[in-house]
Formats: C-alpha cells, structure tokens, sequence
C-alpha cells in the first residue's frame, strides 16, 4: 500500500477512541488523576504574567476570560469563528513562553480539559498548526522530555488525543519520538505506567498504530514488562492488567498476530501470569489474547504452533478448570469455549515430535518423557536434520547461551541421543564446531551437567554403538542412574 493510499484510508475511517483515564465526576481512581484533581483548584495568578511581560495584554485578557470555570463560555469561545483560534494561539503561546512548572502543569491540563469536553476540538489545533505555520506535534513532543513526570505523561495524552480523535495521521517523525518515549518511559521508574497504558490502549485501536508501534520492535518492552512482572514480591496485578490489554489490542492486526509468538514468545510470559494470577481481569484479557492468536492469523501452521505452545504451557488444563467453573463473564465463557475446541482438535493430531520440536524452539526444556525416549529417538533423529539442521544448531546455542544447569543438561542428553540414533550424527556436530563447546560443559560447576557432557562425549567417541550400553558408567553421580537426570526421583 502507497504512503498516499494509507493516509486516505486513515481518513475514510476516523475511529475517536475514548480516553480510558479520564477522571470522572472530580473522583480519582489513580495518582496521575489526583494530581489533576488538585491542579484543577490552582488556578495561577494570570496577572503576574502580564506585569512581568511573559505575556502581553491580548493573551493575558484571553486567558483570564477563557479561564473560568464556566463551560458555556468556554464553548462559546471555542464555537467563535474568529476566537476559537485565537484561544489555541493563547495556550501555546503559554507552553512555550511560561517556564514555571505549577504553571505549565495547569496549562496542558487545561488542554487535556478542553480535549475531553469535544473530541473534535482536536481539528482546532491542526488549523491553528496550517494558519500560523506551526508543528503541533513537534512543540508538544520538545516537552516530553522535561523533567516533571506528570507534565511530560499530560503532554503524551494531549499528543496521543491529536493522534487518535483527528482525521490527520501523526507525521512519521513525531510518532516514531513518542513511541519511543512511551518503550523508554514504560521499563524506567515511573509512577505514571498506568496512565502510559492507558495512551498506548488508545493509539492501538487504529490499526495504522499497531504496525508503527510493533516495526519499532516496541513489543520487547511490553513483553520484558510482563516477564520481569513475574518475580517482584508486590502485586503487579494492575498493571499487568493493563499491558496485556495492550498486547491484546496489538493482536487484533493479522500480521501481528502471525508473528508475535515466533519473534517475542508471548505465549510462555502469558501463561505464567495465568498460573500466578487470581484477579479474574488479568485472566479474562489473557485469554481473549491467546483467542486472537488462533483466530486473526490466516496461517494454519503459526495456529497450529500457538496451539502447541498453549499445551505445552499446560493453559488446556486451566481452561478445563475454569470450565468446570461457574462463569458469569459471558465474554470469557465463549473464549473459553473456543480456546478448548481449538486445543481439543490439534490434541487428537500432534504427534510427539511436534511437541518436541516446540518445546526446543520455546527455550524452555523440561525432562518431557521423549528426552529418554529410546523409540522417539529411533524414529525421529533424523528429522532433527530438517530445515537445515534447524534444531541441531537450536541445541547447540542452548549450550552456547542458556545459563539454566536443566536446560543445558537436556540439549547435552539431545546431542548425544541425536549421534547416537543417526549415523552421520558425529560429523554433523563436528561441521557445526559443536564439540568444544561440549567438552568446555565437562568443566561446569553443575554436577548433573558435567555428568550428562560425560555421556555426550561418549557417545562422541564410540563408534558402535551396540556396546555403549555395556559402558560402566560409574562415574555417575550417587544415587544417579544414566536412565535418569540427577535428582530425580523414580
């Protein structure tokens, strides 16, 4: 699609989703709204402005009588033909030339006021940009960089509002600036992250948003948030709440969804919130999340992965609960429905290899039963020479990579089961220049893992294999069989 064409079907379907933070009857549900409860009620003293000459006697005299707390007045203002400009004219003029930081606070939440009031109060601000030859976008980003958490997340809803109630799309530059504010300010301190949410949650109801914000890989970081989420002590629920709704209005694009799980491995990072989570919402968004990725992907294949990955996360047996359950959300109930018929049809089709090959591809390995599998190792050693040698090298990296004793044990019991059942297997994993990684692993600190790089580098070396299991493998840790990975009970 042409960059002209995209702009046009922006425009045919103008869609003004609605501000999810707004406070509503002067009541405050989180920090950002009661700072905004509060300045509300501080009104600055205009007039200082004036005597001092920051302002001069037209902005000052519009600014006092725009000021108010009369809504019909400030209607009749911005309804004027020939003052609803000049009112923009007056409160720009303010963030550019106030410096005092009680003041601009007020003054961009004024703005954010007035947005709320009438969403299509946005088109003001793009005809004042055209008559005075002035970005918006790009005056407004400038203060996203100050040093006031409140001001800069104010400036970031005004500039998310411009972006979503207009029927102009955000130039490339200043959305390319603010959504890397919003992937920078999302893993720093920041007491504001709901509200950074809420933003988000806006600009991903338009669909030319989701692509902006997930070609500039912004998935990492909501993805790092949620797995990082998992082991702090406090309750996260909120805002895990709150960036999974994101990542599920993401997978409403097709293309995001198809791609989400091979490149950010969501599905692992879900599951376990799923498992660790009691508040039914966090639950509810999740699912609908992995509903999407079965259903908004037209490729069967990256379906029948999530499916597997699903199961292999062990969410089917959650599902199975919750269905024995008494549901009332009729929402999650039908997800629940669907997630199980979907899961229920590949169950009765997937063989043990397709469980295999996902469970290397997710980089969580676990002692599954086709590991020491003599049968699934005769039938299936070969097929680890698909696709290039694609899960040979994946073990491989494992080893190169993974910090994890469990995991380097299984990719070390992988490679020597793999030489073992293929005949060519030895020189493959030369070719690879996989061996002294190997031999390094006969030096970890791990017991279980220096054991299971002594059998890989057996079965190395021996070539007939009929008399490898006459091999007297003493050297096995206490109370450790070569049948079984030390520490584990029979």
């Amino acid at each position: 699609m042409s960059n002209e064409q995209s702009i046009t079907q922006f425009l045919q379907f103008r869609q003004q989703p609605e501000d999810l933070d707004v406070t509503r009857n002067n009541e405050a549900i989180n920090d950002f709204q009661t700072k905004t409860i509060e300045l509300r009620n501080h009104r600055p003293q205009w007039i200082t402005y004036y005597q001092s000459q920051m302002i001069d006697k037209e902005i000052y005299e519009f600014i006092n009588r725009f000021d108010s707390n009369n809504s019909a007045e400030r209607e009749r203002i911005l309804s004027h033909p020939s003052e609803k400009l000049e009112c923009i004219k007056t409160l720009m003029t303010i963030v550019q030339k106030v410096s005092k930081l009680s003041t601009l606070q007020y003054t961009v939440t004024l703005i954010d006021d007035l947005l709320i009031e009438n969403k299509n109060r946005v088109d003001l601000f793009h005809q004042y940009s055209r008559k005075y030859k002035e970005n918006i976008y790009q005056t407004l980003s400038k203060m996203l960089y100050l040093q006031d958490d409140y001001l800069v997340h104010q400036v970031a809803r005004i500039l998310t509002k411009l972006a979503c109630w207009s029927g102009e799309r955000m130039p490339d530059k200043e959305l390319r600036d603010l959504i890397q504010w919003f992937t920078e300010r999302l893993v720093e301190k920041n007491p504001y992250k709901e509200t950074l949410c809420r933003c988000l949650q806006m600009l991903f109801r338009i669909d030319f948003y989701r692509m902006a914000f997930y070609k500039m890989d912004g998935v990492k970081q909501l993805v790092k948030y949620l797995d990082g989420s998992l082991g702090t002590a406090s309750s996260k629920d909120q805002m895990q709440y709150q960036v999974a709704c994101c990542l599920w209005l993401l997978t409403f694009n097709e293309h995001i969804a198809t791609k989400i799980q091979s490149g950010y491995k969501l599905i692992p990072v879900l599951a376990d919130i799923l498992n660790g989570s009691e508040k039914e919402k966090v639950k509810r968004i999740i699912f609908a999340t992995f509903r999407n990725l079965l259903e908004k992907s037209s490729y069967s294949e990256v379906v029948k992965q999530n499916c597997l990955c699903m199961l292999q996360c062990k969410v089917k047996k959650l599902i199975d609960l919750l269905l024995q359950s008494n549901i009332e959300d009729p929402d999650l109930s039908d997800d629940l429905a669907f997630l199980n018929a979907k899961l229920e049809t590949l169950v009765m089709d997937v063989t043990s290899f397709d469980e295999y090959t996902l469970e290397i591809t997710s980089n969580r390995l676990n002692w599954s039963p086709c590991h020491k599998s003599d049968k699934f190792w005769r039938e299936n050693a070969q097929r680890l020479n698909e696709n290039n040698f694609y899960l040979v090298k994946r073990l491989i990296d494992l080893l190169k990579q993974s910090n994890s004793p469990q995991t380097l044990e299984i990719a070390l019991n992988d490679i020597g089961e793999y030489v073992r059942y293929y005949s060519r297997g030895k020189n493959v994993i030369e070719q690879l220049d996989a061996k002294t990684t190997i031999m390094s692993m006969l030096a970890h600190e791990d017991t279980n893992v220096k054991h299971q790089a002594l059998l890989c580098v057996q079965k190395l070396m021996v070539h007939h294999w009929e008399y490898l299991t006459k091999l007297d493998l003493s050297e096995a840790p206490s109370g450790q069989s070569s049948g079984k990975p030390v520490g584990t009970k029979a």
